[in-house]
């Protein structure tokens, strides 16, 4: 399971979620496009929590993002990660900070959504989200289906 730990969230969040991904979903954009079911223990009020367990759903593959209040494209967080044993990395960006145990990062990138050449590309709502990119780049890899077996 992935652990979250010395968890501080020092920046103001209109929204921060973190969603346990199960499918994707490129019919809509934004938190709708990644199906799953979103973890109690996140929100924009977490503060600083010296651990936390994410182990409330099963899914191999979790999304952590915070928009930023007031509302600037450039401050929202992304982070996307896969759950492997024994390995580890830190996070100190936008206002996030913490070291994530049992978990690898997962490119967020927008090169991927052009190799799958969704109708929707063509429009900048979903071209230019991130939760909708790295949906892209599940698909693309069919990442969802070889680690949720």
């Amino acid at each position: 399971m992935i652990i979250l730990h010395d968890v501080e969230i020092n920046a103001p969040f209109r929204y921060l979620w973190l969603k346990y991904v199960t499918g994707v979903n490129l019919g809509v954009h934004c938190a709708q496009c990644l199906k799953g079911d979103y973890s109690i223990q996140i929100s924009p009020d977490t503060g600083k929590r010296p651990e936390i367990l994410l182990d409330e759903h099963p899914s191999k593959v979790v999304y952590l993002c915070g928009v930023s209040k007031p509302y600037d494209w450039s401050k929202n967080f992304h982070l996307a990660m896969r759950e492997v044993e024994g390995e580890s990395f830190e996070v100190d960006q936008l206002g996030i900070r913490m070291t994530v145990e049992n978990a690898i990062p997962l490119p967020i990138e927008a090169e991927t959504m052009k190799a799958n050449a969704h109708p929707k590309l063509a429009d900048k709502a979903y071209s230019t989200c991130r939760n909708w990119q790295f949906a892209n780049w599940l698909e693309v890899t069919c990442l969802l289906d070889a680690v949720n077996q």
